[in-house]
């Protein structure tokens, strides 16, 4: 791990980060109530999903158990983010990792979970992993239409929503696989969907769940249509080489910060 933390330490140097590590012991933090809850999303016109808590369970959802380190953790990213958004009026954040197996689908749905349980905002959680999408397997739904039938089929993007019964959380599943996915995303259409889930709902934030870096130019393609991206990184995987090679691709992006996956630190530092 000692390279590996070498080039993290390097990129925090190069941008704020914020940086956060699972199972770690965790100072709790306050959270302020100085906003109007924010009301739960419309119903979508597709069905609604009531997600089982043992599905999560089996999936490391953990944010929402109201007693747990792994939870309190998710809860502090929320809370950097919230801060982040706050100062810089941004509501749209991209989830991206250097590789599959670095944990960014886990880390998307904790933290969209998290995120709704916070009155303030409502949100909206976007699989953008077209060849290989996994959002809906994680929640336990299985639904009848998505992105991929928007795209391919002109399905109406509201009646491609789910809602999975967990108050101020909606979901946007991808469907289908597909393929030329970078092609796709990087069209007009997929520009001015971009532009209408961030603009539909002034207290709305969007979470999208992108591919991974090095496996395929899809993220690429889409960044331009985000205010920030969160990496995620796997302790004891994921190789040097591959973080310079992200610092780097990401240098034109708003890189707000790193989280280190599956780590066994116990300390919780601040940046």
């Amino acid at each position: 791990m000692d390279r590996l933390e070498k080039a993290l330490q390097k990129a925090r140097e190069e941008r704020e980060a914020v940086t956060v590590r699972p199972n770690a012991v965790v100072e709790q933090l306050a959270l302020t109530e100085t906003s109007k809850p924010a009301p739960s999303l419309p119903a979508p016109t597709s069905k609604k999903v009531v997600v089982s808590e043992k599905e999560l369970e089996n999936h490391r959802i953990v944010a929402r158990a109201s007693r747990s380190g792994n939870a309190d953790t998710f809860r502090i990213l929320r809370t950097k983010i919230l801060r982040h958004f706050a100062e810089t009026k941004q509501t749209t954040l991209a989830v991206t990792s250097p590789n599959y197996g670095d944990g960014k689908t886990t880390v998307s749905v904790n933290l969209a979970l998290s995120l709704a349980l916070d009155v303030k905002q409502t949100v909206l959680l976007v699989d953008l992993d077209l060849r290989d999408p996994s959002i809906h397997h994680y929640l336990g739904i299985d639904p009848e239409v998505g992105l991929s039938d928007y795209f391919q089929h002109e399905v109406p993007v509201s009646q491609c929503l789910v809602n999975p019964g967990i108050d101020r959380l909606v979901v946007l599943p991808m469907g289908k696989p597909m393929e030329f996915s970078s092609e796709a995303l990087g069209t007009p259409k997929m520009t001015a969907l971009a532009k209408e889930l961030k603009t539909r709902y002034p207290d709305r934030i969007v979470i999208y769940d992108m591919p991974p870096m090095l496996a395929q130019d899809d993220a690429i393609a889409f960044l331009p249509n985000v205010d920030a991206v969160l990496m995620v990184i796997k302790d004891g995987v994921t190789q040097i080489e591959d973080v310079r090679q992200c610092i780097h691709a990401l240098s034109g992006y708003n890189l707000i910060g790193t989280v280190l996956n599956n780590s066994s630190e116990r300390t919780y530092s601040k940046e």
